[in-house]
């Protein structure tokens, strides 16, 4: 199997400069201390913001789960109130996509209670309308309210209107909206929902503190089915429930939804008691004070960057699938060994996560995540930092990390040579100690060819991985065993997006009928095993749109029917006689997978040359790479398969070494 990462060393140099523009501090004239219910008791209304986009366009979703509601024996004590918008096409319901409408339930259908202009669904404007309207016409004792749509985090919001170019409601929008609706208030909504990726975070439950007492959201994506609402509204019909134990329904029902669906092992779900917010506000702002004064130090920011880096990860995190940049918060705590404060930020975070639901690869889920730039994009840190950061010594940090970077952090005092048992090493000076992130190398087929005088290598990717050897003395060799990871049979480009003691997640492109899309997979690790774990399929995930930022929503599973094509890149380089190089336009190289149950197997690689490159990554996301091996394979396929290469002894040889620092694998 691909084995687990080399951790080297890691360090993030984060001090930082304040900025001005982010989310607004919690403002005392928005709690309410003697908070009078605003309807009989018992009662219960529910205002469902019902943004479609091309989760209905595409496959109806939103009118599913309308469904689900309009099938449930709905309590006389609950009024259910719907707005709809945002959908190209409303493949039910006779709902029109081109005007906003809100409805009754009642009776089993929808009630139309009035039509209104086309707006989007993502501006702050309409869902404060929306509020204002429920409010005045369906108070409760309790009032909830749930987004649906997509998520894409605490940057990029909530609630993607298909027909404004997928214009999102961003959380100073939702707080400017609630802020409006609470002033003709006299009680907070019972819970606020987010039935959408990625949106249990610290940021969104910071800002939604002031507003409700509960939140209900998840930390990682969602499938499109989303929640159970039938077990929703049941669990509204016991008149003394709160937001509490209709959240807890909330994550029971969404759990048992994805276990049906074979979805559940990377469903997340949490309640968040947003009156326990005050606390935890004080633990984060004290932790990020002392990862401020700790990032003066590199060996500080080392074992900050490090807990960063090894903790639970949310969205998409990799190349082709885009960067959410979420992390679990309480598991980052937990590895922050060196921060006094950390303790206190756990012990804050057990308070105000008060019931959750994780499958088996998202354990290290505690309830929260928050924004940390493990892979750096410059745009979206500063979005971060001027519009969302809630606190001002984190926002320090950032800012101060990504500032001043050193020009040259990795330096080699070995860019690649030849050992003596035949393995290709680096070294790295130790100055480059408290800079590194990662190491991994980069797999290549390649033929070579001579034409008019210059020499064509043509390579073909098959992705990165971390099975190496690191020594004391900062010095990495290679660990060749000969094989790599196939779907059913057939190789794929493979780079891993997560890594712990339990289990190990990588993605890989594919075209899942006809449609370029991302295939997830685990090994999970079982020493009980001759192969030391197995191999398991997560699903298919489009990732995150490069233009809006928004995630896609859930993880499509593979089909024995489903016609799969594996995707690969091919790229060919020219080396004139007068040293010039060339490289080509990059190659989409599509193999078609034989169809039937699919399968990821690791299969011995074709006895022939590969060109072999280490990459080292630093803590900005600066990529620096060794010199290119050329790796010649002394073992056969039936050899490899009859015996797999023992510890220390590898499936090829390192024959040559080119020395250039050109690489293919960006």
């Amino acid at each position: 199997m691909i084995k687990r990462f080399l951790a080297l060393g890691i360090t993030l140099a984060l001090v930082g400069v304040v900025l001005g523009g982010c989310i607004r501090q919690k403002q005392e004239e928005a709690q309410l201390v003697n908070a009078v219910p605003m309807g009989d008791k018992g009662t219960y209304s529910l205002f469902l913001y019902l943004c479609g986009s091309d989760l209905e366009t595409k496959q109806g979703a939103a009118g599913k789960n309308l469904d689900e509601i309009l099938k449930a024996d709905l309590p006389e004590n609950v009024q259910v109130v719907v707005q709809t918008g945002g959908a190209e096409k409303w493949r039910s319901h006779d709902i029109p996509s081109d005007c906003l409408n809100r409805y009754l339930v009642e009776d089993g259908r929808l009630t139309l209670l009035e039509t209104l202009p086309q707006a989007s669904m993502g501006d702050g404007g309409t869902l404060r309308d929306f509020l204002q309207y429920g409010v005045e016409h369906y108070p409760a004792e309790k009032m909830c309210v749930i987004l649906w749509d997509h998520g894409s985090g605490s940057i990029d919001g909530v609630a993607n209107d298909q027909n404004f170019d997928f214009d999102s409601l961003t959380l100073a929008e939702i707080e400017l909206a609630l802020e409006d609706v609470s002033q003709t208030m006299t009680d907070k909504f019972e819970f606020f929902g987010l039935d959408a990726c990625l949106m249990a975070n610290y940021e969104t439950a910071h800002m939604l503190s002031p507003y409700a007492r509960f939140m209900v959201a998840s930390e990682e994506i969602e499938p499109s089915g989303g929640w159970d609402y039938d077990v929703l509204l049941a669990a509204m019909a016991d008149q003394s429930s709160s937001g509490r134990e209709i959240g807890k329904a909330i994550c029971d029902g969404y759990y048992e939804k994805c276990r049906e669906k074979g979805q559940e092992d990377t469903a997340t779900l949490s309640v968040i008691d947003l009156e326990s917010m005050d606390e935890l506000q004080t633990a984060f702002d004290e932790m990020a004070g002392e990862m401020y004064q700790d990032s003066i130090e590199p060996m500080g920011i080392q074992a900050i960057a490090r807990s960063a880096y090894n903790a639970q990860k949310f969205g998409g995190t990799s190349g082709g699938e885009g960067y959410s940049n979420l992390i679990d918060l309480g598991h980052f705590a937990d590895n922050a060994g060196n921060l006094s404060t950390a303790q206190s930020v756990l012990e804050a975070l057990d308070k105000a996560v008060v019931y959750q639901v994780t499958g088996a690869q998202k354990d290290r889920s505690q309830g929260l995540s928050f924004y940390y730039p493990s892979y750096p994009d410059e745009d979206q840190r500063k979005r971060y930092c001027e519009e969302v950061c809630p606190s001002e010594d984190y926002r320090r940090y950032l800012e101060q990390a990504y500032t001043d970077i050193p020009e040259d952090p990795i330096q080699f005092t070995d860019r690649g040579s030849i050992r003596e048992d035949g393995s290709f090493q680096i070294q790295l000076a130790s100055s480059s100690q408290n800079y590194i992130l990662s190491v991994s190398y980069g797999l290549m087929e390649y033929e070579v060819e001579q034409k008019d005088g210059s020499t064509m290598l043509t390579a073909t990717l098959l992705g990165e991985d971390n099975d190496m050897v690191g020594e004391k003395n900062l010095t990495i060799h290679s660990n060749f065993r000969g094989v790599w990871v196939t779907l059913n049979g057939c190789k794929l480009y493979a780079t891993m997006v997560e890594d712990n003691e339990e289990y190990t997640i990588f993605t890989a492109p594919i075209v899942l009928n006809g449609k370029p899309t991302n295939l997830r997979f685990a090994f999970l690790w079982d020493q009980t095993t001759e192969e030391g774990g197995t191999y398991k399929i997560l699903g298919a995930w489009n990732g995150i749109d490069p233009v809006t930022g928004m995630s896609d929503k859930g993880i499509t599973e593979l089909r024995p029917t489903d016609d799969i094509q594996t995707l690969t890149y091919r790229q060919t380089v020219e080396v004139t006689e007068d040293g010039d190089v060339f490289y080509s336009e990059e190659e989409r190289c599509l193999q078609q997978v034989p169809g039937g149950e699919y399968t990821i197997t690791e299969e011995p690689l074709e006895k022939q040359d590969y060109a072999y490159q280490m990459v080292v990554t630093d803590i900005f996301g600066g990529r620096h790479t060794s010199y290119l091996a050329k790796m010649h394979m002394i073992k056969t396929p039936q050899e490899l398969e009859q015996n797999p290469v023992e510890e220390g002894q590898y499936a090829a040889e390192a024959e040559s070494v080119m020395e250039t620092t050109d690489t293919l694998l960006e």
